[in-house]
């Protein structure tokens, strides 16, 4: 092989060396032309100067793999997570555009698990009814009673069998397309998102109108929705205060008669009651113990068919006796066993709701990025809880945990078209042009929240609009949930999921009014939605909300 071939093999490589990879495959033919005849002319070269006998072919210079082009897919409007909510947007919406509209569901989770969230993976079964007389009658509580009737509900309370099977035949009725294993990322351009991307996949969904409602705003806060954490809008120190999560698990071997049977032996245990007493009045702030200690001495009571309630915070005091738990979630304990709320699923089938986890927004987030799933702390308490049950029932009882925690709030998004704040709430609600209905529910704080200081709240009914749904300055996107545009204290009674069904079934009517006038979402406002809701149902709405300050200063509220 000559000296001057090897310096021109170099000098070729390194030329090619420089050119982008992606832009390789644009070179003309006349580039491989080029390489075979100069690799060609380089062997017959050396070959008679019996310096190269290795190659004898030139080498093949393939083209590089082209990229894979995006597929997209094209809707009218896209509801993003599969809570009851979420459910209600789809079907309502779809309702308006009728058979034409292209209305599909899209959820992260697999498609073996059950739709539903709260309701269902969460085992949340006891249902926060609205405390407003003549909810029933109202335009938007329709998609609420249309699945109390499916989910076969006697009275308050649901299983999550029943209610995974009721949301899927009214999506199907409705002829609505879920995609399941679907986790998405959005696109934002010229304050609208232009299309979603299902990762993993080259798969792009574009829609006119896009709904979030995951529990903590997952689409709104990858596109981009500031927010604030835990009760921040009230207090800035508050950022880390939240209120208490739970793990709803069912009890199976034990009836609730069984279940007030032990409760009454407590309650007749006269030492072991002041031991209660005594335990919770050395751990809590008289002020605490005294809310605490209310109704001491009184039996469960029923107050559905189906749902019951502790009025005494005895068979808990049992329990923590037992396990050495503290009362204080300000000392040693994160765990509390509150008054419960109990449903009848079975003959020997219970679910109790109100054993509370006092973690900070940081570990709640942790808890919702891992799919929600429960902390070693929940599988531990569990545990001890079945122990427990065990040994005083005699019973073969078991505690299964549900897939999911029911956490009750983290993050509320801030960027709103108009978000609905605590004090609106105490005074009554929205305007009559900004609502679209009248809700009732407690304030309700489970496990406390350290430095509200707020001594007193009376039980609000308001009335309440979309226009804390909908995005400021993500033109198509609205987001229905417990991380909804509330400030304040108002997170603590809108975060409950009836309100959110209700405000699910309003915006699945808004975004389908924006999509037919061709209308960003953020445009249109609650009154068009009233009237088009009544004119669907044929039933009229009552806006009830109430002053509920009567003189007193509640100036601090935000």
């Amino acid at each position: 092989m000559s000296s001057n071939s090897p310096q021109k093999l170099i000098i070729i490589i390194a030329f090619l060396s420089l050119i982008p990879l992606g832009a390789a495959q644009y070179l003309p033919q006349v580039s491989n032309n080029f390489l075979s005849t100069f690799w060609r002319n380089l062997i017959d070269k050396n070959t008679a100067n019996n310096s190269l006998t290795t190659a004898t072919h030139p080498p093949q210079f393939s083209k590089p793999p082209k990229p894979v082009l995006p597929t997209y897919k094209n809707f009218d409007i896209v509801i993003y997570g599969d809570e009851l909510q979420g459910v209600c947007a789809a079907i309502w919406a779809k309702k308006i555009l009728d058979n034409t509209g292209k209305v599909v569901l899209m959820r992260s989770h697999d498609e073996n698990l059950p739709l539903g969230g709260l309701l269902t993976r969460s085992g949340l079964a006891y249902l926060d009814y609205d405390k407003t007389p003549g909810w029933q009658e109202r335009p938007y509580s329709q998609c609420f009673i249309d699945f109390l009737k499916k989910a076969k509900i006697i009275e308050a309370c649901v299983t999550p069998q029943l209610a995974a099977k009721a949301m899927k035949e009214m999506l199907e009725a409705a002829g609505i397309i879920v995609i399941s294993n679907a986790a998405i990322t959005p696109y934002v351009e010229n304050r609208k998102i232009k299309f979603v991307q299902i990762n993993g996949t080259n798969i792009r969904v574009k829609a006119s109108a896009f709904i979030d409602t995951t529990q903590d705003a997952e689409l709104a806060r990858k596109a981009g929705i500031p927010y604030t954490l835990g009760f921040a809008s009230q207090k800035q120190e508050l950022q880390d205060e939240t209120i208490a999560t739970s793990i709803v698990p069912t009890v199976n071997g034990l009836s609730i008669y069984e279940l007030q049977r032990l409760e009454t032996k407590i309650l007749y245990n006269r030492q072991l009651m002041a031991k209660i007493k005594t335990k919770i009045k050395a751990e809590q702030a008289p002020i605490d113990a005294q809310f605490t200690l209310q109704k001491f001495r009184l039996p469960m009571i029923q107050t559905y068919k189906d749902g019951y309630i502790n009025r005494s915070i005895a068979l808990s005091g049992a329990y923590h006796l037992h396990r050495k738990h503290s009362f204080n979630l300000d000392l040693s304990s994160i765990f509390l066993f509150g008054k419960l709320n109990i449903c009848r699923l079975g003959h020997r089938e219970l679910s109790l709701n109100g054993f509370l986890f006092k973690y900070d927004t940081k570990k709640v987030r942790q808890i919702e990025l891992n799919d929600f799933k429960p902390t070693q702390e929940m599988i531990t308490e569990m545990k001890g809880l079945e122990t427990w049950l065990r040994k005083i029932s005699g019973k073969d009882v078991k505690v299964v945990i549900p897939s999911e925690v029911y956490v009750r709030h983290s993050l509320n998004i801030t960027d709103v078209v108009d978000p609905l704040t605590g004090k609106e709430i105490l005074k009554g609600g929205t305007s009559a042009e900004n609502s679209i209905g009248t809700f009732s529910y407690d304030f309700d704080f489970r496990g406390g929240v350290n430095g509200l200081d707020i001594e007193y709240l009376p039980l609000p009914r308001y009335n309440f609009g979309i226009e804390s749904a909908l995005a400021k300055n993500v033109n198509n996107l609205a987001v229905v949930g417990r991380s909804s545009g509330y400030i304040g204290i108002a997170a603590a009674v809108a975060r409950i999921q009836t309100m959110n069904i209700y405000q699910g079934q309003a915006i699945g009517v808004a975004a389908a009014i924006a999509h037919q006038q061709g209308l960003p979402l953020n445009q249109i406002t609650s009154a068009e939605v009233r009237q088009k809701l009544e004119s669907l149902t044929d039933k009229k709405t009552k806006l009830r909300g109430i002053n509920r300050i009567k003189g007193r200063d509640y100036s601090h509220v935000k």
